[in-house]
């Protein structure tokens, strides 16, 4: 497999490189509070919560506290975040959905991901480019299947990008909107994201590698 998920690790390189954002791993509380106050302004947004239940203007859960956070940066303001949740520790998905996504205990769970109004564009690109980082953060961790809860907007914006999602469940509320658990192995998505998002050959030159988003 690791040949294979090379080619992953290399479309995820280069998606990296193209788009204008820094990403950081949250280490202290100021940077933990970041990632909450853009949770909390998506999720606003969104309508999936009332500004009343959350007057701090913080949206976070009993989750964070073992939970990775990854910050999105465009120059010095935090503008995306989304976070991980590894084993030992309880995942979300496992526990809302009352499943077990296997491999049973190797699983990392990938949730939270939130971008801030103004950076949602048709494009997509802050979004896909903090999904990127958080594979990164996955792979460090020596994870290379995850879950998570998504809603079918999100499931299909995935697979215009070419991602197989195996869902396991029907669409539940959470996070106030219909969501379904599903899982996503490395593996699986390898060569499929590689034949969609390698250069072409053709008789063009310099035509290059069509870009993501």
């Amino acid at each position: 497999m690791g040949g294979d998920v090379g080619v992953l690790d290399a479309l995820v390189a280069r998606v990296l490189a193209t788009y204008p954002y820094r990403f950081t791993v949250v280490d202290d509380a100021d940077d933990r509070d970041l990632a909450y106050r853009i949770r909390y302004a998506a999720a606003l947004d969104q309508g999936w919560i009332a500004a009343q239940d959350y007057p701090d203007g913080l949206e976070n859960d009993e989750y964070d506290a073992t939970a990775v956070h990854v910050l999105g940066w465009d120059g010095t303001e935090a503008v995306a975040t989304g976070r991980l949740v590894f084993p030992p520790h309880p995942l979300p998905t496992e526990q809302v959905a009352g499943l077990v996504v296997e491999p049973r205990g190797r699983v990392a769970d990938v949730g939270r991901m939130s971008v801030l109004p103004s950076y949602r564009s048709y494009r997509q690109a802050a979004f896909v480019a903090l999904l990127c980082r958080l594979y990164l953060e996955m792979r460090a961790h020596g994870y290379d299947v995850a879950c998570g809860l998504m809603s079918l907007r999100v499931r299909n914006l995935l697979r215009q990008l070419g991602l197989e999602l195996e869902v396991l469940g029907p669409d539940r509320t959470y996070w106030s909107e219909p969501r379904a658990p599903v899982r996503f192995a490395l593996a699986v998505n390898a060569l499929s994201l590689g034949r969609r998002w390698s250069p072409e050959p053709d008789a063009s030159e310099g035509e290059g590698a069509r870009r993501p988003g």
